[in-house]
C-alpha cells in the first residue's frame, strides 16, 4: 500500500513539473474587403466608405472594449480593404468580432454621404471578411443591400463576373460517348450567394455529334417564400421588334415547409428551369470586349403573375462561344 501511494505521489509530481502549453490567444487586426455594386451589379468606382466597430474581451463587467474606425475607398472593380484593431481573447486563437457602434456611411463619388446597417465583422472567428454591398432598397440596410459572403471564392466569383478570363477558366466540358451530343456550361462560375435560397444562371450549350450542330440554354434555379409555388412558365429576352419569348422546360421543382414559415402558411419553394437562346442572339451577346462591363438581360415569367428579371455577363457569352469553336475545330 505504501508503495502505491510513493508511486502515485511521484507520478503526480512528475506530471506538475511538465511544461504545460499556452494557448495562443486570438489575432490582434483583421481585415475587411468590400465589394461595391450598383442596382445593374456594375462596380461603384470611387465611393468612400466609413465606419467604426468594437470588439470586448466577453466580460459581463468591467471588461476590456476596443474601438477600431475604419475606412476605404473603392477601386475600379468596385473593392475596398481595410484593416482593424482587434482587442485579442486569451482563451481563444479565433478573430474576435468586432460589432459596428453606428450605420457605415458610403459616399458615391460627387454625391451625398447616404447611410447603410451595422454591420457586424469576423462573427465566424476568422481573421479576413468578405462582404457585398449592392445598392438597392433594403428595408433592413437602407440604400444598399448587405451581405457577408462565406468565403474568399464566393467574394472572388462576384469580383470576376465581368472578365472574360474568369469565364473561361470555369466552362465545364462533358464529353460522355455514349451520349448523342456533348455539353458544355458555366455552372461552376456561379456560386449561390445563400445556402438557403441559391438563386443561380449559367449558360449551358449541346454540339450534336453526328451533325456538329450546336444550340444554347440558358438554365435558372429560383428560390423564393410564398404561399404556393409560382410555377414558371415562359422567358423573354431581347427589345423592341426583337423581343423573344419562349417556354420554359420545367427540370426540378420542390417544397419545403418548415415551421417558422407554417405559421404564417408559407413555404420555400425551389424551381429549375431552362430556355433555349437562338444562335443569332447568343453570336450577338459574345460579341465581348476587354474590359466591358455590361450585361444581357432577361425575364422570367409565371403562371402565378410573378416576373423576375436575372442576367449573365456578356463576358460569359463570349468564353463560352470561344469554348465552342475550340471544341468544333478539334482544339478542345
Amino acid at each position: 500500500m505504501h508503495k502505491l501511494l510513493a508511486l502515485a505521489l511521484g507520478a503526480t509530481s512528475a506530471l506538475a513539473l511538465l511544461p504545460t502549453t499556452a494557448s495562443a490567444a486570438s489575432p490582434e487586426t483583421g481585415q475587411i474587403h468590400m465589394l461595391l455594386l450598383d442596382a445593374e451589379q456594375q462596380p461603384v468606382v470611387g465611393a468612400t466608405l466609413r465606419g467604426a466597430c468594437r470588439s470586448d474581451d466577453g466580460a459581463f463587467f468591467g471588461g476590456k472594449k476596443l474601438e477600431a474606425p475604419w475606412t476605404c475607398t473603392t477601386d475600379a472593380q468596385g473593392i475596398c480593404s481595410a484593416e482593424l484593431r482587434l482587442l485579442p481573447r486569451p482563451d481563444s486563437d479565433r478573430a474576435n468580432a468586432c460589432k459596428a457602434l453606428a450605420p457605415t456611411e458610403i459616399t458615391e463619388a460627387g454625391a451625398a454621404p447616404v447611410k447603410s446597417s451595422y454591420f457586424t465583422f469576423f462573427a465566424d472567428g476568422q481573421t479576413q471578411s468578405y462582404n457585398l454591398l449592392q445598392k438597392g432598397a433594403s428595408w433592413k440596410h437602407g440604400d444598399y443591400f448587405f451581405q457577408s459572403l462565406e468565403s474568399r471564392t464566393a467574394f472572388d466569383d462576384l469580383v470576376g463576373r465581368n472578365t472574360g478570363e474568369f469565364y473561361k477558366r470555369r466552362v465545364t466540358i462533358k464529353d460522355e460517348p455514349a451520349t448523342p451530343a456533348l455539353t458544355l456550361d458555366t455552372a461552376a462560375a456561379h456560386v449561390p450567394r445563400s445556402r438557403d435560397y441559391p438563386n443561380t444562371e449559367f449558360l449551358r450549350a449541346r454540339i450534336d455529334r453526328k451533325t456538329r450542330e450546336a444550340s444554347v440554354e440558358i438554365v435558372v434555379t429560383d428560390t423564393y417564400i410564398d404561399y404556393a409555388m409560382h410555377m414558371l412558365s415562359e422567358a423573354r429576352y431581347g427589345a423592341g421588334a426583337k423581343e423573344r419569348t419562349v417556354a420554359l422546360k420545367v427540370g426540378k421543382q420542390g417544397s419545403t415547409c418548415n415551421m417558422r414559415d407554417l405559421f404564417e402558411r408559407k413555404c420555400t419553394h425551389q424551381e429549375t428551369v431552362s430556355f433555349p437562346v437562338d444562335m443569332e442572339a447568343f453570336r450577338q451577346a459574345a460579341a465581348y470586349r476587354p474590359g466591358q462591363s455590361t450585361q444581357w438581360r432577361f425575364q422570367i415569367h409565371a403562371k402565378s403573375g410573378h416576373a423576375r428579371m436575372r442576367s449573365l455577363s456578356h463576358a460569359e457569352f463570349h468564353a463560352l462561344a470561344q469554348a465552342m469553336d475550340e471544341v468544333l475545330a478539334g482544339r478542345r
